[in-house]
């Protein structure tokens, strides 16, 4: 094959081939798609302990006290953010709690998920049925536009990190962007919050379930 027709075959390939950043603003993420992370043998007991002295009993949170606030200022600090979004949010806290258990389920944080299913996430009006639908993805027959777009923003964030402008536009029609900003940042907050648990090796609390499957 001639050199010109080798650079013509180039310039069609190069032309008809989407750019990647064009890709990621212009697809949608499909609940198929997204893939959560890689399952992995949860530690079957607490590989950091609790310090010599922390409460114990029914209401202590031993995965918790493995980096206790009153000892340790990164700590401190990691759980002063973490808090920051259960206790002072500003999107609706159904909101709050489909990003959060959507995020749970995509990165296998059970303790999380155990923590929020069947407590704050009905506190704040999901139904039963919803929470088991929200493992089944954005694309899940039952789910307003408005709560389509949340998970979808929840599936992106996992699975590329970012926000595509479909998504974004969609949850602008809801949101100021303060609440955009609270929106992005409590997925990072649960992320984040999902590495320290599997890592540490939380273990579910008497009383807790975690994944319906």
């Amino acid at each position: 094959m001639s050199g010109l027709k080798i650079t013509a075959l180039l310039a069609l390939m190069i032309a008809s081939t989407p750019a990647p950043w064009a890709r990621a603003q212009t697809s949608t993420s499909s609940s198929a798609s997204v893939r959560r992370v890689e399952s992995f043998a949860r530690p079957s007991e607490m590989r950091i302990k609790p310090p010599a002295g922390a409460p114990s009993g029914p209401g202590a949170r031993r995965a918790v006290q493995a980096c206790p606030t009153d000892l340790d200022v990164m700590c401190h600090k990691f759980w002063e953010f973490g808090g920051h979004f259960l206790n002072h949010n500003t999107i609706p806290a159904r909101d709050r709690e489909l990003l959060t258990l959507r995020t749970a389920y995509l990165i296998r944080g059970e303790y999380i998920w155990a923590s929020h299913h069947d407590t704050y996430a009905t506190k704040a009006g999901l139904t039963k049925e919803e929470v088991l639908r929200v493992t089944r993805g954005p694309d899940a027959k039952g789910w307003s536009e408005a709560d389509a777009a949340l998970l979808r923003a929840a599936d992106e964030l996992h699975s590329g990190r970012f926000i595509t402008d479909a998504t974004w536009k969609a949850l602008a029609r809801r949101y100021g962007e303060r609440e955009l900003l609270e929106a992005v940042l409590t997925v990072a907050n649960y992320t984040m919050l999902g590495m320290y648990y599997n890592s540490t090796g939380a273990q579910l609390e008497a009383g807790q379930t975690g994944f319906p499957d």
